[in-house]
This record gives C-alpha cells, structure tokens and sequence, in this order.
C-alpha cells in the first residue's frame, strides 16, 4: 500500500512557499491601480475637473487607505468643489495622525477661521509702521516735502505721492518701488498741494503757488486748467485739499479765501461755502475734505474741529468739537472709520460709537501729517511735510495675521515649461494684489527655482471669462424675446480679449454656446426647448465648471425672474454652491427681470461671491455689471519656469512648493502636479 502522507507534505510545504509571493504580487497590483488613480485624479484636479478628481482619489483611497497623500488631494477636491466641511474631515484625519505639514496645518486654520465668528472682527483702529518710501533711489532723489498720497484708481496697490518742493508726482507699486515720474509737462507744477482722481481716470491736483487746479491725463499733461488768483467767485486763493464725487463734482478748499468751491468737470464754477453767516461762524482754516453719503466733510485745522455740510454748501452740524490739535488730510477707510491726519499724529473717529482716538503717532516720530491715504491691500499711507518721510502702515490686527497663498492648478502642457496658476488673500479673503518676482520663492522638489517668470497678474489684466445661464423655465416663455436681447446686450459689450458660454437652465442642462460658437446661432439656439421646471443649481455648476480651468476675470450671470423651486439648493446646499464659486475665483449676478423681484437664495450667493443683483432694464443697461467685473481686485497670478526633475516617463509624482513674502506678512501652499505621459 502507497503511503500518500510524504507526498501531501511536499505538496503542503510547496505551496505554502508559493503564498506569500502570489499575497507580494496581488499587493503590487493594487498599489499599482492606487498609484495610477492617484496620478488621473492629480490631472484631472489641474485641468479643473474635480467630480473626476473626486472619484479618482476615493478608488485609490480604497485601495489604499493610509496614503495621506491621496487624502490631502481628496480634501483639495472638496475644498475646491465647495464641500469645505468634507475637506476638513479628509484633512484633520491627516492632522490626528501626526504627519501634517506646516503649510496645511496654516491652511486649515485659515479656512476655519473663515467659516468661524472670525470673519466677523473688524480692525483694531490701531496702525503699525511697515517701512518707509526711501527718498532716495537708485542715486535720484525723487521727493522733498511730501505733501499729498492717494491710492491709484487701476486698484493695482500703487499709489502716488505729491512733492510740494521740486512738483514731482510720483506713483508708487505696492511694496515701495518707484514705478514712474510725471512732472505736470513742459511747465511742471506750481506748489502742488493735492491729487485726486475723476471718473475718467485723469489727475485732478492743486496748485497753491499757481493759485489754480490742473486736470492731467493719466500720464501727467495737462488737459484743463480750473480758477484764476483772486477772491471772486469762481476764482481761487491758496487752494489745498481736493475731493471728487462719485457724480463728477471737484471740491477744493481755499486757504486764503477761507472757503470750500465746487466745479463741475468741465471747469465751470457751482458754488461755494464755509464762510461766515448768520447761523454759522464760518471755517478759519479749511483744510483737508471727504465726501460721504451725499455729505461733505471739512477739517478746520485753525478751530480743530470737523464740520459737515450737504452738497449744496448747506451747513448742517459739527462732527469733532474738540480732541483734535490742527486737523488736515480726512479719509474714510473700507470699514467707514474716519482718518484724520493731526499734527504728528493719526487719529480714528468712529462714527457709530462717536469715539475719538489716536491710531498712531508714527513712533513719536511724527511732525506734520498732511496726506493719508489707503491702498488696496489695506496699507494706510502717510505724507509727513515737516519730516520729509512717507509710510506704510497697517492695522496691529493684521500684521502676524499671515497671507493666504492657494495654488489653483499647475499646467503642463507645454512641459518641461510649467505654469502654476495661484492667489494670493489676506486672512480674511481679500486679495493681494501688485505683487511681483521678488514677492515668491518656488521649490520643485527638493531645488530652488532660481528662474522663474511672473507670466500673468490678474491686477493689470482685464479680460472676462464670462458664462451667462439662462432660466427656460417653460413660465418664462411669453418673455423669451426680453431674454434674448438681454443676453445680446451682454455679449455686445464683450471685448476682443473676453470669452463667453450660454448654458440653457432646464431640467437637463444645455450647453448653448461656447468660445469660438457664432452669437446669433446661440441666440436662436436659445429660442428653443423650454422646461416645465429649471434644474437651476445643477445649471450654475455647469456655468461654473468652464469657468474654472481659466485664467481670466470669472463672472457667472442668472437672468432669472427670481421664481426658483425651494428645493433647489438641497442637493447641493446654498453654502456649498457659494463656496465652490467663491474658492474658484467666480463672482455671481443675479440679474432679475422685474424690478421689485428678488430672491434671497440667489442674493446670498451674489454676496458670498463678491458678485451684486442686478436688474436688466436699469438706466444703463447691463453694462455696469461688466464695469464692476473688469474693475474688482483680483489677486490671480501665474508664474512660469522650466522644470529639471525627473518625471519617470510621467508617472513620477513632482512635488512643489510656492511662498510669498510682503513686507511683514508670509504665506505658503504646497501641492505636486506629473509631467505627461511619455511612450
């Protein structure tokens, strides 16, 4: 009889060998497909196709589960398609592990702090010195006595600055470089006091020694002339401070005249005021001017006192009685406190409150403010005549606050050339703008990117990527022909460099038109198939989504009668469609076709955004709206370089760093991006 047990042994023994290796190959396999979806949601992230992303990371993450990687990238997926809450749940399990980062510990407590009662805090009123604007540049000294800063009208963070001794204006970028030189022509400046800007862009200063006002274009020659020396009407005395209203009226105050005149653009004499009457005691020394819901408001630096009047010159009461030393330079900042340069100081009123403190005294440096202004980062800007000094100031409350850098996609087509396309934000989500080179640091791997170019900044950069969605909404049929010529209306205005997508919102959303479509055919296209009810929010997502990938100014348009279902945002939720716009740089506008008709749903997001509600048979039309959207800040950069590491033929993930540096203020991101495949 065969005796079968040495046989079964060999056998047991053999392939208990075999196990572990057949267990080796089935655990490179799915680290394999984990890798692989890894990389496809890596791509897809960039080209701005999250729900893709999204399904990419969860497989690998499935197969994978450890792989904090991955879940950084499924919670940039989130975040980017506005599920922040989700985003944080992926995050936090990578923090709770102990293998978080700097820059994504820095970037969750920022958005946290967003979400939070944080958003809310307003400025601390207190300022803090950054730097000074050096005199000296470059060997050339470029002012003496400087007696007048304002912000520049391109919302770019330059500003300018008047030099009353040698007449130079100069504007300056937002960290400290001289950008130019205007010297007011073949004639230059006479004493120049003040600038201020109209409508039009073009310059608007005083000229004290000339007794007169100059309008310049923006590149500094005179177009117009304003006033003659004497005391008649209409003529000027020592004029100072100017103030521009948003309705094109210049207000000058007079120091030898003792009075405020107001012109209109055109040069020609309205009216003045100030001087003594009946009822009122009339200004000793006018001085600095602000204009504020339809009031006007004069400093008194002889009395110390600020008084207010209404447009017409009519005297209506005394702001500041006492407090003040010899008040001049009045400014109202972005949370509507009032500045008011006072000797060596810079005081704060508060206008709800009725409190008066000093904001800052330059250090006990200061001698005799003249000129305050704010830019559009949020810097206070000071002119010190007696001291010969200009600085930069900002709120104690913001200066270790941080900056928020966020890396939006990295693009590779063209690799080795690499673009990386980012913002920059303050905390609390404004932008930064006016940055330049010198602001970033760039690590690929584990190198320094030495040469590196700024390839695109949103600031100086107008374009539009425009996506308007339509309401087919069968109720909306009888008023298809309003729509449409709403629609044409937008488009008109577009500019060559603009690009625009029609979406029809129906049950099933339609892509109507797209860059590159004929206008007219889209129109028609418009005309046709209509839905018993709009399938809105699945609609403005479809907007959104081919918005994303680029690089221009992003606005979405709802033309809408402001009926939508209650159930709109249940799938996806109101805060959910707001932040997915908002985190990709996309500003809404409802645009309602009934006057009265709004909707609060609708307006919140126009809120959230950055975005307003418009109404489409406003006095001028549509276009205002494509105004704001050219004019808005925008923090969008892009920065370019050519890449020295090693791909693996494509499937090597390249690791990437981006910080920037503004004067005291720091921010970072941190993200990776796969060169294309190469066979």
């Amino acid at each position: 009889m065969i005796d079968f047990k040495p046989l079964i042994l060999l056998f047991f023994f053999f392939f208990s060998a075999l196990l572990p290796a057949q267990q080796n190959q089935v655990s490179d396999s799915v680290a394999i497909r984990a890798a692989e979806e890894l990389r496809w949601g890596v791509i897809s992230y960039h080209q701005g196709l999250y729900n893709k992303a999204i399904l990419s990371f969860e497989k690998s993450l499935a197969m994978d589960n450890d792989n904090d990687l991955t879940r950084f990238w499924l919670g940039r997926s989130y975040y980017q398609s506005g599920f922040e809450e989700a985003a944080l749940n992926e995050w936090d399990n990578i923090i709770s592990g102990g293998n978080a980062g700097s820059a994504l510990l820095s970037f969750v407590e920022i958005i946290t702090d967003r979400r939070g009662l944080a958003r809310e805090l307003k400025s601390s009123g207190k300022l803090v010195e950054l730097f000074e604007i050096p005199r000296e540049q470059a060997g050339i000294n470029y002012y003496n006595r400087p007696v007048s800063v304002a912000a520049s009208p391109k919302r770019d963070g330059s500003f300018y600055l008047l030099s009353y001794l040698n007449g130079n204006l100069i504007r300056i970028t937002t960290t400290g470089r001289i950008h130019h030189v205007l010297a007011g022509g073949l004639l230059g400046f006479d004493r120049p006091w003040d600038i201020a800007f109209l409508p039009d862009d073009n310059l608007v200063i005083s000229e004290y020694g000339a007794d007169q006002i100059s309008v310049c274009s923006p590149d500094g020659f005179r177009v117009l002339t304003i006033g003659s020396k004497g005391r008649e009407p209409g003529q000027l005395l020592g004029p100072q401070y100017l103030a521009v209203s948003e309705d094109g009226y210049i207000y000058v105050s007079e120091w030898g005249n003792r009075r405020i005149s107001k012109f209109n653009l055109e040069g020609e004499f309205i009216l003045s005021f100030g001087e003594r009457r009946a009822d009122y005691s009339g200004l000793a020394g006018p001085s600095g001017i602000a204009l504020r819901n339809g009031n006007v408001y004069v400093a008194d630096s002889k009395t110390g006192r600020i008084e207010v009047f209404d447009e017409s010159g009519n005297y209506l009461k005394p702001l500041i009685r006492e407090g003040l030393t010899s008040p001049e330079g009045l400014l109202f900042t972005s949370d509507d406190s009032l500045l008011i340069a006072d000797a060596g100081r810079i005081m704060v009123y508060n206008l709800e409150n009725d409190v008066l403190a000093v904001s800052s005294d330059l250090g006990g440096k200061g001698k005799r403010v003249l000129s305050i202004c704010q830019d559009e980062n949020g810097n206070i800007i000071s002119a010190d005549f007696d001291r010969n000094s200009v600085s930069v100031m900002t709120d104690v409350s913001t200066l270790y606050a941080g900056l928020f850098l966020r890396i939006n996609r990295v693009v590779t087509d063209e690799y080795p050339q690499v673009h990386v396309d980012f913002t920059v934000e303050d905390r609390w989500g404004k932008p930064v703008v006016g940055l330049d080179k010198l602001n970033f640091f760039i690590r690929e791997k584990d190198r320094n990117i030495e040469n590196f170019e700024m390839s695109y900044t949103g600031y100086d950069n107008n374009d539009l990527s425009l996506a308007v969605v339509v309401d087919k909404s069968s109720r909306l049929q009888s008023r298809d022909e309003v729509m449409r010529d709403g629609v044409r209306e937008l488009f008109r205005h577009l500019n060559p460099g603009d690009e625009h997508y029609l979406i029809g919102a129906m049950d099933a959303p339609q892509l109507l038109a797209e860059p590159g479509d004929n206008t007219l055919d889209a129109l028609e296209r418009m005309m046709d198939g209509w839905s018993p009810e709009s399938d809105v929010a699945s609609s403005l997502r479809l907007g959104a989504s081919h918005l994303i990938p680029g690089r221009k100014r992003k606005a979405l348009v709802f033309l809408t009668d402001g009926n939508i279902h209650p159930d709109t945002f249940i799938r996806y939720g109101l805060q959910d469609m707001a932040q997915y716009m908002k985190n990709n740089g996309i500003s809404f506008y409802p645009v309602y076709l009934d006057a009265q008709k709004r909707n609060d749903e609708l307006d919140f997001i126009a809120r959230e955004t950055g975005g307003t509600s418009q109404y489409l048979f406003q006095p001028r039309g549509i276009l205002p709206l494509l105004e704001q959207v050219r004019s808005d800040v925008n923090g969008y950069y892009t920065v370019s370089y050519d890449s020295l590491a090693y791909t693996d033929f494509g499937r090597a993930y390249i690791p990437l760093s981006l910080e920037v540096n503004f004067i005291k203020k720091s921010g970072r991101d941190e993200m990776g991006f796969y060169a294309p495949l190469e066979y």
